[in-house]
C-alpha cells in the first residue's frame, strides 16, 4: 500500500503524530510524508498522489478536486486527521466513489467538555472570583436562579456530534433543553427525553444558556444578528465554539456593552481576534483563542491510522462521511 500524508513535517509532530502512530502508519506500506514546512500546493499534491492508494489528509490540504485528482488513478481512500471535511473532499471525489473517513467521533467530546467548561466557569463567575481575590478582595455574591446550570433551560442552535456528546454530558444537571436544527427528526433526541425540537425563535427566547453547534454555510452565516441576539432573554448566556461568523460580532458587542447578556466565545469571525477587537475590553465575556477541543490533537492521528488499519484488513470502515453530510459541512471559504 502507498500512503501519501499531505501535513506539513507530520512526522516530526510527536503532538499531532506520535512516534507509535508513525511507526503503525509505515508498518502498513510505504509512506510519503510531506517533510517541507509548507503545505503541498495543488500542483504537488496532484503530482504525489500519482499511485498513491490512501492519502491522510490535515488542517490546509488543498481540495481533492477534479483538477488535484487528475493523476489519483489508484486512489481508494482519503482520510482526514481533522473534523469538518468540507474544505478537503469534493463533488470530484464522491463522485468517484472513493470513501472519506475523518476523526470528527474524536474531536467531539473534547469540544463538548470544552463547551461545558465555558459555560459552568461563567455561570459560577470563576475568573471574576480569581480577578478579585489575587487583587486582595474577598467578594460575594448574591444567589441567582442562572449562576447555577442545574434546572436551566438550554437552547441549541444546531446538533451535530458536538451537540450530541454534550446532551450526554449535560444530563445530570436536570437541564431542558431545546434544539433547533432543520435537519434533524425526532428520532435524533430520542435517547434524550430532556431534549425537544423547536423553532429558531422559541430556542433563543426561552434559554437561560445558548449553546452554537450549527455549521458555517451562506444560510448559517449571521444567524444570530440584531434582531435575534435581542431576543434572548435578559442574563441569557451565549456560548459559541462552532464558528464565529455565525454570530454578527458587531451586533454581539453592541447588546453585550448594555450588560443585558453575557457571552463565552472560543471563535471569532477572524482569527486571531485583532489586538484593538473591542470585545477584548468587554467584562461580561469570557474569551478563548479556538482551543474547546485542544487536547483532542493526541487523539486524531491515533484514530485515522486505526482506520486505514480497518482498511487494509479489508474490514468495514467506520468513521466515513457520507455525502450527504460533507454537504452540509462548514465551508471555510466563508469569512471565519
Amino acid at each position: 500500500m502507498y500512503i501519501l500524508v499531505t501535513y506539513p513535517n507530520a512526522r516530526s509532530n510527536e503532538t499531532l503524530y506520535p512516534p507509535a502512530v508513525v511507526d503503525r502508519l509505515e508498518s502498513l506500506g510505504e509512506v510519503d510524508w510531506n517533510d517541507s514546512d509548507e503545505q503541498l500546493s495543488r500542483d504537488e499534491l496532484r503530482d504525489r498522489l500519482e499511485g498513491v492508494d490512501v492519502c491522510v489528509t490535515g488542517w490546509g490540504t488543498h481540495e481533492l478536486s477534479e483538477y488535484v485528482l487528475g493523476e489519483a488513478g489508484s486512489l481508494e481512500l482519503v482520510a482526514h486527521v481533522g473534523g469538518s471535511v468540507a474544505s478537503i473532499a469534493s463533488p470530484a471525489l464522491y463522485d468517484r466513489e472513493i470513501p472519506v473517513c475523518s476523526a470528527n467521533h474524536v474531536m467531539a467530546p473534547f469540544v463538548a467538555e470544552g463547551i461545558l467548561s465555558y459555560v459552568l466557569s461563567s455561570f459560577r463567575s470563576v475568573i471574576d472570583f480569581d480577578t478579585a481575590v489575587k487583587r486582595g478582595e474577598w467578594p460575594s455574591k448574591a444567589g441567582d436562579p442562572t449562576d447555577s446550570l442545574y434546572g436551566a433551560t438550554v437552547g441549541f442552535v444546531g446538533l451535530g456530534t458536538v451537540g450530541r456528546t454534550l446532551l450526554e454530558l449535560l444530563e445530570p444537571f436536570d437541564v431542558t433543553v431545546d434544539v433547533y436544527d432543520p435537519y434533524i427528526s425526532r428520532d435524533d433526541l430520542a435517547p434524550f427525553d430532556f431534549a425537544t425540537r423547536a423553532d429558531l425563535e422559541s430556542t433563543l427566547e426561552g434559554a437561560d444558556v445558548v449553546s452554537i453547534h450549527a455549521s458555517k454555510t451562506p444560510e448559517t452565516l449571521h444567524m444570530l444578528d440584531t434582531d435575534r441576539l435581542a431576543s434572548l432573554p435578559d442574563g441569557c448566556l451565549l456560548v459559541n465554539a462552532a464558528r464565529g461568523a455565525i454570530v454578527d460580532e458587531d451586533a454581539l458587542v453592541d447588546e453585550l456593552e448594555t450588560g443585558r447578556i453575557s457571552a463565552a466565545l472560543d471563535v471569532y469571525e477572524e482569527e486571531p481576534l485583532p489586538e484593538d477587537h473591542p470585545l477584548r475590553d468587554i467584562e461580561n465575556v469570557v474569551l478563548g483563542p479556538h482551543v474547546a477541543g485542544n487536547p483532542c490533537r493526541r487523539h486524531l492521528a491515533d484514530a485515522v491510522v486505526t482506520e486505514v488499519e480497518r482498511f487494509d484488513r479489508g474490514d468495514p470502515l467506520q468513521h466515513t462521511v457520507p455525502r450527504e453530510r460533507y454537504e452540509m459541512m462548514t465551508r471555510d471559504w466563508l469569512s471565519a
